[in-house]
């Protein structure tokens, strides 16, 4: 089951969708001239946005009614991303939630699109880049399968002149859920990071400032996602098939290794799925803010980012049964007598430099009645003959597979078929200016404006797939794209009493594409996305509870995706093609903040939404002759759900705290046609946090406390099965596909010193 999109752990605290504030994550409202506390800013929060039921590397997806992209929910680190574009390097193969992380603040869909000119929310972190007392704190955390992690932050003045440092140590050695065979202990996540900021404060005539220097080294490497095969049942249900545990057993094919056809020579070597595809970065900022005695500030943050990036992604295409067909174990040449055979097709990039150039200059003040802010963004970024080395084998269905030949495939000496290349390089460039301005036109009435202008182009070249060559000597096709998106964002709060009000925004933003369209080996014919949304709803405060309903709408058109498309006269043989069309949604969102007694919150959110394609139809054509067409418009989009709901409770009784969250997601499409369906599930989260002293902090937190199966994402052989009796087909098979992590309990100790 191929997961195009990243939808586990979509629901959290959407302030964005139901605020029309521009207040970050974790500021408190004020009392304005009416003395009411706009509590709509309170649901702006970052509420369990790092809780991951996918993974504990990362945030998780934050549900906006589209598809969440293949890198998740973008992440800032001091006002820029951490990374330049979320493929090919993904978020987390430069970030991690450390120690040193000292704010988080979750943006919403406007301040994402103007600031960033991203779609989606974004979650913006802020180190510690120096204190004037000396301050340590460390933690050092693990989990009953046996992961170690440790991480660690050491602050303070170099000198009584405004100098001063900080410096952090990240080390995370994750074993994962399962032993797999061929692969080493660590394979989940091995990671490494390091950091040194130096901070000079400093003073001038009419103001003061400060200055940092600050350098991290990454260094990662594991598997993203987890497979399992699993019997798929009427009415989405999923059952462990016999000889499996989802969770508790490897299926990865258990030599840890590969033969691929080297994309720069064209010879075959051998390489290891973990080793060779891991990721070393190194990051240098530079950050410089001013505050003027007149109230203007005046910041700036430079980025010089270069790594040597590399990506194994396996993609399970689909079960097949063995009926007539023989096939054999590759490396002894026996027979295989299971029923069942699993298709794979993996894509690995072995770690190829990139590197770019990022800096934000900002201009702003607090004039009367305004709050304006003036920003430039000049954004440049360059990858160095990004090559995907593609190959498609079978393996049996069992734990801990071995690979399988099937007779008569043309396959080479190490037992795969050719899965193709893949190849794009060159520059990615950005020049933009935005504004906004928090305007309080009267003292109940409150707007929040936003304009975004960025010049963006791409400049490169990609190999024709249709060459069909097996090396990267063929003749290359140039890429020369320029785009001018806009964005503009209004949100409005009018307080009609103290304690209610109406809220309303309208969003609008334009995304061009980017280079990795092109590494399938063929023109994306990209056109400018537009994306424009809106909202209304009401807020309600109250000292024991408060409460926001918002209507909102979301469209957005000109989607370039790669979909993987398999025969349906020959499972195995998939096809992966760009395709275009737009998705439309329309949501109901309340949000509600309770507190009724004293120690005790409550934070419940239910959302409904009806995500759907649009104008999406086409053909694809199979080297077989075979040629399939399909129509996916008015379909619900795969892996969103209709329904969505979080209850999240949390109870303080002096120094210990104990809390929960569970998030329903109802039931999910994983074929685009919507003829094959997953049931509804939860995931839940527990813990409790015990402060023994000012120095000593005890947590526990178990992670899909009721131990849900969760399987999610898409198949390939899935996308064409366009008919109710075709699906009734797939009843009581053998499917295969991602899940949730299993029960997991964590475990750690802080110690501030």
């Amino acid at each position: 089951m191929n997961k195009n999109y990243r939808n586990i752990g979509a629901l959290v605290a959407l302030a964005g969708l139901l605020s029309s504030t521009t207040a970050f994550a974790q500021e408190k409202a004020v009392a304005d001239t009416l003395k009411v506390k706009t509590k709509s800013e309170e649901h702006k929060s970052d509420r369990n946005v790092m809780l991951n039921a996918a993974n504990n590397t990362g945030p998780r997806d934050v549900n906006i009614g589209l598809p969440a992209s293949v890198g998740g929910t973008t992440v800032l680190e001091n006002g820029l991303p951490v990374v330049y574009f979320f493929w090919p390097e993904l978020p987390t193969k430069a970030w991690r939630q450390d120690i040193m992380i000292n704010k988080v603040q979750l943006l919403d869909l406007g301040q994402t699109a103007i600031k960033i000119g991203d779609v989606g929310f974004s979650v913006s972190t802020f180190d510690n880049l120096g204190t004037d007392q000396f301050h340590g704190v460390g933690t050092l955390n693990s989990n009953h399968f046996g992961l170690l992690r440790g991480d660690i932050n050491l602050s303070g003045p170099l000198n009584k002149k405004g100098l001063k440092f900080s410096a952090g140590a990240y080390l995370n050695y994750d074993p994962g859920a399962f032993k797999a065979q061929g692969l080493p202990k660590y394979y989940s996540d091995k990671t490494q990071m390091y950091k040194g900021a130096l901070t000079q404060d400093y003073s001038f005539q009419g103001g003061t400032g400060t200055i940092t220097a600050m350098y991290k080294y990454t260094n990662t490497e594991g598997l993203r996602q987890s497979y399992a095969p699993f019997m798929y049942k009427k009415g989405g249900k999923i059952e462990e098939i016999d000889g499996f545990k989802m969770g508790g057993d490897s299926y990865y094919e258990n030599t840890g290794k590969i033969m691929l056809k080297d994309a720069f020579t064209g010879e075959y070597v051998n390489r290891d799925v973990i080793k060779d595809y891991g990721s070393e970065s190194h990051t240098l900022d530079f950050i410089w803010k001013n505050t003027l005695d007149n109230g203007l500030h005046l910041n700036m943050i430079s980025r010089y980012h270069t790594g040597k990036i590399g990506n194994y992604l396996p993609i399970m295409t689909g079960v097949n049964t063995v009926g007539d067909d023989k096939y054999t174990y590759a490396d002894t040449g026996e027979a295989y007598a299971g029923n069942d055979v699993q298709g794979v097709l993996v894509l690995a990039t072995k770690r190829r430099p990139l590197k770019s150039l990022m800096s934000t200059f900002e201009v702003g003040k607090k004039s009367g009645n305004h709050d304006w802010n003036i920003g430039l963004n000049q954004w440049n970024y360059q990858i160095n003959k990004y090559a995907t080395e593609g190959a498609i084998y079978y393996q049996e269905v069992a734990a801990n597979p071995r690979k399988l030949i099937k007779a008569g495939s043309p396959v080479n000496d190490y037992g795969n078929m050719s899965g193709g290349l893949e190849y794009h390089n060159g520059s990615e460039n950005k020049t933009a200016l935005f504004i906004t301005d928090k305007w309080d036109v009267a003292d109940a009435f409150t707007l929040s404006l936003g304009a975004r202008l960025e010049y963006q182009n791409l400049r490169g070249d990609y190999q024709d797939r249709e060459l069909n060559l097996d090396n990267l000597n063929g003749t290359k096709t140039k890429i020369n794209k320029d785009w001018l998106n806009k964005a503009f964002m209004l949100n409005a709060v009018y307080k009609m009493t103290s304690s209610f009000g109406l809220l309303g925004e309208v969003n609008y933003n334009e995304q061009g594409g980017h280079l990795e369209n092109y590494n399938v080996g063929q023109d994306p014919k990209i056109k400018q996305s537009k994306i424009p949304g809106a909202g209304f709803g009401v807020y309600f405060n109250h000292p024991m509870i408060s409460l926001v309903s918002k209507a909102t709408y979301i469209q957005r058109d000109e989607y370039r995706t790669t979909v993987n498309f398999s025969n349906p006269n020959n499972p195995t043989d998939v096809r992966r093609e760009i395709t275009n069309y737009d998705i439309q949604t329309l949501g109901w969102t309340t949000d509600i903040l309770a507190s009724p007694f004293k120690g005790f919150n409550l934070h419940l959110l239910v959302t409904v939404q009806s995500p759907k394609y649009k104008n999406f139809a086409g053909k694809v054509a199979f080297p077989d002759g075979t040629i399939a067409e399909y129509d996916f418009s008015d379909k619900i989009v795969t892996g969103v759900s209709k329904v969505l709901l979080e209850i999240d409770p949390s109870y303080t009784w002096e120094n210990l705290r104990v809390w929960g969250s569970a998030r329903y997601f109802s039931k999910q499409y994983f074929n685009k046609p919507n003829t094959l369906d997953l049931e509804g599930r939860w995931e839940t989260f527990a813990g409790a946090n015990y402060k023994l002293n000012k120095f000593l902090d005890f947590n526990v937190t178990v992670v899909n406390l009721l131990n849900q199966r969760g399987a999610s994402g898409s198949i390939p052989d899935g996308d064409l099965i366009t008919t109710t009796e075709a699906a009734e087909s797939k009843y009581n098979t053998i499917m295969s596909g991602t899940y949730i992590r299993p029960f997991t309990v964590e475990f750690g100790v802080k110690y501030n010193f």
